[in-house]
C-alpha cells in the first residue's frame, strides 16, 4: 500500500473580517509533510492574513486551524508552545537592531527553549552556516544588507526546528540583486523536505520548487494545482490572466 502523507497544516472554513471588509471568506486547505505551497493573488486578497491566522498572530472570526494535529483555534491550546514549532519569516525581517546576528538567532533558543548558552550558540552558528552567514555572526543588522538580514531571520526560525515554515513575501522589501540569495536558501530548504507555505510573486521559484500553487482573490481560493498545470494550463481565464501578468514581470 502507498504510504499516506502526514498532514501538517489543516485549515477549515476560515473567516476573517476587518470592519465591513471580509478578508477571508471560508478558506479550507491542507498541506502535507514536505509540500511547498505558494499563495499568489492580487494585493488585499487575504494571503498574508491566512498565514497569520495559521500561526494565530491574527485570530480568525470563525473556522479552525490544526498544525501537526493540534488545534490552534481551540481556546484550551497553549498557543505559545504550539507556535514554537511554526517558523514565520516576514517581509521586514523583525530583527533586534541592538543584537548581533548570532544573538538574534540565539534569543529564541535561550529564552523560549531554555537551552544552555553554549548549546544555543552552537545551534545558532550551525543555522547561520546553513544560510551562508557564519562569517557575519558578530555583525549587527545595521551592518548587513537586506538579503543578509532576511537570511538571519530565516536562520532564527530554523534554529527552533519548526515543523512548518511560513514565508510572507520574504523578498518583497529587497533590492532585485539581493532577492536571489534569499531564494537560494529557500530552495535548499524545500529540497531538504521542509514543509513550507509561501506568499510570493517569485514565479521562477514557484515553478522550480513548489508542489502546488494556490491562486487567491477576494478572500477565496479561486484555483489551485501543480505548478505546471497552473502556469501552463489553468482551468480559469482569471487564473491565466493573473499568472501571465506576474510571469511577465519576472
Amino acid at each position: 500500500m502507498p504510504q499516506t502523507k502526514k498532514e501538517i497544516v489543516k485549515v477549515e472554513d476560515l473567516h476573517k473580517r476587518y470592519g465591513k471588509e471580509e478578508v477571508l471568506k471560508g478558506i479550507s486547505m491542507e498541506v502535507d509533510e514536505g509540500e511547498v505551497v505558494i499563495l499568489v493573488g492580487p494585493s488585499g486578497t487575504g494571503k498574508s492574513t491566512l498565514l497569520r491566522c495559521i500561526n494565530q498572530l491574527t485570530r480568525p472570526d470563525s473556522g479552525k486551524v490544526w498544525v501537526n494535529g493540534i488545534e490552534l483555534t481551540d481556546p484550551k491550546t497553549d498557543i505559545d508552545k504550539a507556535r514554537q514549532h511554526i517558523g514565520m519569516v516576514f517581509q521586514d525581517f523583525n530583527l533586534f537592531n541592538h543584537l548581533t546576528a548570532l544573538d538574534n538567532v540565539m534569543l529564541g533558543l535561550t529564552q523560549v527553549l531554555k537551552m544552555e548558552k553554549e548549546a544555543a550558540r552552537n545551534k545558532a552558528m550551525e543555522e547561520l552556516d546553513r544560510v551562508g552567514l557564519c562569517n557575519k555572526f558578530m555583525n549587527y543588522p545595521g551592518q548587513l544588507s537586506g538579503g543578509q538580514k532576511q537570511r538571519v531571520a530565516i536562520a532564527r526560525s530554523l534554529a527552533m526546528e519548526p515543523i512548518v515554515m511560513l514565508f510572507d513575501e520574504p523578498t518583497s522589501a529587497l533590492d532585485p540583486e539581493l532577492i536571489g540569495e534569499v531564494l537560494v536558501v529557500m530552495k535548499d530548504l524545500a529540497m531538504a523536505g521542509m514543509t513550507m507555505i509561501c506568499v510570493t510573486h517569485e514565479i521562477g521559484f514557484a515553478r522550480d520548487v513548489s508542489t502546488r500553487i494556490v491562486f487567491m482573490e477576494h478572500g477565496d481560493i479561486v484555483e489551485q494545482g501543480s505548478p505546471s498545470k497552473m502556469l501552463n494550463n489553468p482551468d480559469l481565464p482569471r487564473t491565466k490572466q493573473f499568472l501571465g501578468k506576474i510571469s511577465d514581470l519576472h
